[in-house]
């Protein structure tokens, strides 16, 4: 007997989530389509920055659909993984829960952040951070994003793939936020309290916590 192999079956919710997450950066090409090159290639030339980046705040549209996208496919990722530690909880609530939680996650650090920076007062490297660090981590982000959808649409929802994936997620965080106070060391100097501070509690025990916690 011949094998048919039949494609996986997707859930309605994913193939919204992954439409708008193509209409996004469809969007954001008809809006400006040398900004959006600039900016995919601004790991290899500074043309973003010298023709846009003293424009960019961190409610501009271009930073906050960017930065939305991101942060949908890392909910993605994130509670595809979940899903193979609960059977309590739909995989759509289950995203949902995910997406709150990281929102949380993020609201909290960043006025966490400012209430260093007016501690310390640097409220101007503060506000030059959060932009460059969102342009970094949604730089890096993106090719995880187009990988994700692939994945999931060709193969479906499995743990290996799921880990994975995850496993790039944090790696390319890290590299991005590494990479954000390397540039900010050049323009300002920092103080290991606050550089201890963001690493250690923000960014590094979250991580460890998706990481190994869930296997104990």
């Amino acid at each position: 007997m011949i094998e048919i192999l039949r494609p996986y079956p997707q859930s309605n919710w994913v193939l919204l989530l992954f439409l708008i997450i193509a209409l996004i950066s469809v969007f954001l090409y008809k809006s400006d389509p040398k900004r959006f090159w600039y900016f995919y290639g601004s790991l290899f030339s500074k043309q973003f920055q010298i023709n846009y980046g003293r424009q960019l705040r961190l409610s501009h549209y271009f930073i906050v659909l960017l930065s939305l996208q991101s942060i949908l496919i890392t909910a993605f990722i994130v509670s595809r993984y979940l899903t193979f530690y609960t059977s309590f909880i739909g995989d759509s609530n289950l995203f949902g829960i995910t997406l709150l939680g990281l929102i949380l996650f993020i609201l909290v650090k960043y006025l966490t952040l400012f209430l260093i920076a007016v501690l310390f007062k640097k409220e101007k490297e503060f506000n030059h951070f959060i932009v460059l660090s969102a342009q970094i981590a949604n730089l890096f982000i993106l090719p995880l994003s187009i990988l994700s959808i692939f994945m999931y649409l060709y193969y479906g929802n499995s743990q290996q793939i799921s880990s994975v994936l995850v496993v790039l997620l944090v790696l390319l965080l890290t590299f991005s936020k590494m990479s954000t106070f390397t540039y900010m060391r050049k323009m300002i100097s920092m103080s290991g309290f606050y550089l201890i501070l963001y690493l250690c509690i923000f960014e590094i025990v979250p991580f460890l916590w998706l990481l190994i916690g869930l296997n104990d």
